[in-house]
């Protein structure tokens, strides 16, 4: 794999970064920071599908909808022979917590909130595992 734009990859590894580093903190005290750290998990991963997004196919995808990109990386996996899909499904699943964390009326529990980390952290080490080259953009 070929990474076709380093520096845009490097922002959106950067924001991802920062992203999970904050989420990793915050989780140290669930029941005091709990919208934030959902949102952080939810973030870190979009920004690290992104840097993915951004340096096979030199711009990142602008969705109204976000499960779209859990789709589109899936093409991408397909395209370059990446056999394991389980970031995907820690992805997807983030994604979909988003309108909850966000937007409803209703709390995020801490059980919740406790595997969106594990969730953002295993996409974490599932995208620098199956697309390292991609991510090691200097």
């Amino acid at each position: 794999m070929r990474n076709i734009n380093p520096a845009a990859t490097q922002m959106y590894i950067e924001k991802a970064d920062h992203l999970l580093q904050g989420m990793k903190l915050l989780a140290e005290d669930v029941p005091a920071y709990r919208t934030g750290v959902g949102l952080l998990a939810i973030h870190s991963v979009i920004s690290l599908s992104d840097a993915v997004t951004v340096g096979l196919t030199g711009k990142r995808g602008k969705y109204q909808d976000h499960a779209q990109a859990a789709r589109e990386l899936d093409k991408l996996c397909t395209s370059h022979r990446v056999s394991n899909r389980q970031g995907i499904g820690h992805l997807a699943w983030l994604l979909g917590q988003k309108n909850t964390v966000a937007y409803e009326d209703r709390r995020f529990d801490d059980v919740s909130v406790r595997l969106a980390v594990e969730k953002a952290e295993r996409f974490n080490a599932w995208a620098y595992n199956y697309f390292k080259e991609i991510l090691r953009a200097e």
